[in-house]
């Protein structure tokens, strides 16, 4: 248990090194060794550290040249600790937040006027009861229902390759909404809003996909400007 716990921890540290820039992509790692010794463990913890890293597509190994830090289009910036790992202060809070809602513009608005035209009867009102049951107030519960709302709209499509996208958006909802829960600033926190849930709740629950469209795109574009009142709130500290 104890080499387990090494290694994780070894595995969060390297991971904050490289994803924040510490080591830039293309730069070979220290050896094997060095990094034993920096970190505390031996060679053999080392080694199993680094395949994790590996397998999150941070590293790539190989005997010729040792460890090098992969390019960033490598990474896999859906995992969770990557995602975490980026979250390391507000400037790349607000580059999340944009990305996340540009994805989502993508997928969302087109996914809830498809689960409008698709969804059964029973699946509607799923639909419609998680947003009656969301609560106004921010809090780690309110997130939990924020995120079932939006998978179950996927699961409602009945389109098994956008269905197959549900735990990377669940992913990427969880750690932006807590992320946003913990930051203290004024208008840019986490905001349930029950009430344009409901509303696109009842668009697909009356079987109207243009409507369900217009609404969740106006669910993401909130996203979207919170992006942009961070980085000019940044802006207006740095100045």
């Amino acid at each position: 248990m104890l080499a387990k716990g090494l290694i994780a921890d070894t595995v969060q540290m390297m991971g904050r090194s490289i994803v924040s820039g510490e080591w830039e992509p293309g730069a070979v790692l220290p050896t094997e060794d060095d990094l034993a010794t920096r970190y505390g463990i031996g060679r053999n913890a080392m080694r199993e550290a680094v395949k994790v890293l590996a397998g999150k597509g941070l590293v790539r190994t190989a005997r010729r040249y040792g460890s090098r830090v992969a390019e960033r289009s490598l990474w896999n910036n859906l995992d969770v600790d990557v995602i975490r790992w980026r979250l390391h202060d507000r400037s790349s809070h607000a580059q999340f937040r944009r990305e996340v809602a540009q994805l989502r513009e993508l997928l969302e608005p087109g996914a809830a006027a498809m689960a409008a035209t698709n969804a059964t009867p029973q699946e509607k009102r799923q639909i419609l009861e998680i947003a009656r049951t969301m609560q106004d107030v921010p809090s780690a519960e309110t997130i939990e229902q924020d995120i079932a709302f939006h998978l179950a709209i996927l699961d409602a499509t009945h389109n098994s390759l956008i269905q197959a996208l549900r735990n990377p958006l669940e992913v990427m909802l969880r750690t932006l909404f807590h992320a946003d829960l913990k930051l203290h600033e004024s208008g840019l926190s986490y905001d349930p809003n029950p009430i344009i849930h409901l509303a696109l709740a009842n668009a697909i629950m009356g079987g109207r996909p243009e409507e369900a469209r217009h609404i969740a795109t106006a669910i993401i574009i909130r996203g979207a400007e919170g992006a942009d009142q961070l980085e000019q709130s940044i802006q207006s500290d740095e100045g």
